[in-house]
């Protein structure tokens, strides 16, 4: 079992990331799961503005390194590829990690799949944990066009990786989160009637116990904070 307290799921090339929250992902106390790095294979299947965001990226050198999977940041980190299908357990103790984190992933889930995985990221986390969500605010946003039909590509097959399962907004998010046992808590997200609302995490927890007020008071490290973000908290 892995000694990490903080779990990043869904972690893929992390040297796209902006060079502070590379340092900040790369700390000892954080396990990565995700894909290999295959950065040609899913930018040729995403979306035009995905594709210009990562060659972009690439170009300026705003990652922590030039190129995908390059060994001198994979070995920095803790990196165990990762696939999650129905049945299967997080590779955690009971009540062993403070705060897990996911950005753009969950959307790509099937819903009953979904569902399974908060289960187990309930069992893994410590009383007073944290699982800090962000995902595509598919059609309440307003700070720009609600997400297409079928995206990223209406022809693309549903079981294809990168298709968008699920199309989320803040009520189903914290009802599915509730729905598993966490305790539901929003920090970013646009309401029925499009207003966007953003809580500042440090006072959206003032006066609760969490288990990593590190990670939980702060959302610096999130790259698209344009996002519907809400938190499940293990109750004490």
């Amino acid at each position: 079992m892995s000694q990490a307290t903080r779990v990043h799921l869904g972690a893929s090339s992390l040297e796209l990331l902006a060079r502070s929250d590379t340092a900040e992902f790369i700390h000892p106390s954080w396990m990565h799961l995700g894909d290999p790095p295959n950065y040609e294979a899913r930018s040729d299947t995403g979306t035009l503005k995905s594709r210009a965001r990562a060659w972009a990226k690439r170009l300026l050198r705003r990652g922590g390194v030039a190129a995908e999977g390059d060994p001198a940041l994979y070995a920095r980190t803790n990196f165990r590829p990762w696939m999650f299908t129905k049945g299967d357990r997080l590779p955690f103790e009971d009540s062993s990690i403070g705060f897990i984190y996911s950005e753009h992933v969950f959307e790509h889930f099937r819903y009953d799949i979904l569902t399974d995985l908060l289960a187990e990221s309930l069992r893994v986390l410590k009383p007073g944990g944290v699982i800090r969500t962000v995902v595509p605010d598919a059609d309440y946003r307003t700070y720009e066009k609600p997400e297409m039909s079928g995206y990223p590509n209406p022809s693309m097959a549903f079981s294809h990786p990168n298709k968008h399962k699920i199309r989320w907004n803040n009520y189903l998010l914290a009802q599915t989160l509730k729905f598993v046992g966490l305790e539901p808590k929003s920090l970013v997200w646009c309401d029925e009637d499009g207003r966007f609302i953003a809580e500042n995490p440090a006072e959206a927890y003032r006066g609760r116990k969490v288990a990593d007020a590190e990670m939980v008071y702060t959302l610096r490290y999130v790259q698209r904070k344009k996002s519907l973000i809400v938190d499940g908290l293990k109750v004490t």
